[in-house]
């Protein structure tokens, strides 16, 4: 083989290997918006899965716009580049760790969801880990302005009515959504979202 023919393969190993990498990303994204109420198609659209993904963890998505107003100042020699790149490094570790403290994990589980997202997402969305509402990392950007983290314990996910239930003999309470069982404390149902 000679040389070109091994660098399309190799970009072509990357492109795949890319493709799967962010398909198990979409997918566990996909399983964590239903756990926590949320269309799983959301997962589907740039952007607006990150728009979905701050209302989820209560943080401010005035984040998003931010982060779209570093890239264009990545053009102004130093000031800019060093403002886009610390913008770029901190609004990912943010949403990453309020994700895992929404979710009932800690900072530690955050960092390895912002290291390895796919995986983590995937954890999340699989796994046995319930959404227990928004829960966002101290944002000590946004305080320096006075703006804070926006938290709306009243929000309820898509198609639900029903009040909780408990059941009298036990005491162990159930999602009147699903059925399902609910872990005492839990503001939301881990299983369809429901606002206990």
């Amino acid at each position: 083989m000679d040389g070109l023919t091994i660098l399309i393969m190799l970009l072509i190993s990357i492109f795949v290997f890319a493709i799967v990498i962010s398909l198990f990303a979409v997918v566990g994204q996909w399983k964590m918006f239903k756990k926590a109420g949320k269309n799983g198609w959301e997962a589907l659209v740039p952007i607006y899965n990150q728009y979905i993904l701050c209302k989820i963890t209560g943080v401010n998505p005035i984040w998003i716009a931010i982060l779209f107003g570093s890239v264009l100042l990545a053009g102004i020699p130093v000031i800019g580049s060093i403002v886009s790149m610390l913008v770029s490094i901190y609004f990912p570790i943010l949403l990453a760790i309020s994700t895992a403290k929404s979710f009932g994990k800690d900072d530690v589980w955050g960092l390895g969801l912002f290291f390895f997202s796919p995986i983590f997402y995937m954890i999340l969305g699989f796994g046995a880990s319930e959404y227990v509402g928004p829960t966002p990392m101290n944002d000590v950007v946004l305080e320096l302005f006075g703006v804070k983290n926006e938290v709306n314990n009243n929000e309820v996910p898509n198609n639900v009515t029903a009040a909780q239930s408990t059941d009298s003999m036990s005491g162990v309470k159930f999602c009147s959504a699903c059925g399902s069982k609910v872990v005492s404390g839990n503001v939301f149902c881990g299983n369809c979202g429901h606002k206990i």
